[in-house]
């Protein structure tokens, strides 16, 4: 049997309330919740059966316009480097480039310290000016390939897949 929480193949579960949701976890994870003996739904619980819970995620899924499973575009990690080194490489000042691209000073400085991430529309300036990309596609952290056919996603497979 194999645990909501943690993901991993054990002899038996319990089945627990954590953060107000019932899920079946091995004797470790228990401990992070309440358990519940026999059939009783305490009455703080909205308990919803599986098939309605996979069909409520299935409906949302399908109006979701991004697919989880999809590859995705984000920042790369050592943005501040790259923003500083590419500032350096072209002879810019951060006075120069927070010129250039219509910002101030003090939002260069901080994001090329690291202590502010640029949001959409900062990024596309920056790499224009500065002839340079910033972010890069990442694959998903869980492909349905990868797993057996009819076994659930776990939030084990989640974690593994991001270490």
């Amino acid at each position: 049997m194999i645990c909501e929480l943690c993901g991993r193949d054990v002899p038996r579960l319990k089945k627990v309330v954590i953060e107000g949701v019932i899920l079946n976890v091995c004797d470790e994870c228990a401990k992070f919740g309440k358990e519940i003996k026999g059939n009783e739904i305490p009455k703080d619980v909205k308990y919803l059966p599986p098939e309605i819970v996979r069909e409520r995620l299935e409906r949302k899924r399908r109006r979701s316009r991004k697919d989880y499973l999809e590859e995705e575009e984000v920042l790369v990690e050592d943005y501040p480097k790259v923003i500083r080194e590419a500032r350096e490489r072209l002879g810019l000042t951060q006075e120069e480039l927070a010129k250039k691209i219509l910002e101030k000073r003090t939002v260069i400085s901080k994001i090329e310290r690291g202590e502010m991430r640029p949001d959409e529309k900062l990024i596309k300036k920056l790499e224009k000016a500065l002839g340079i990309k910033l972010k890069e596609k990442v694959s998903p952290i869980y492909s349905s390939k990868e797993k057996k056919k009819g076994t659930a996603l776990t939030l084990g497979d989640l974690i593994k897949g991001a270490l």
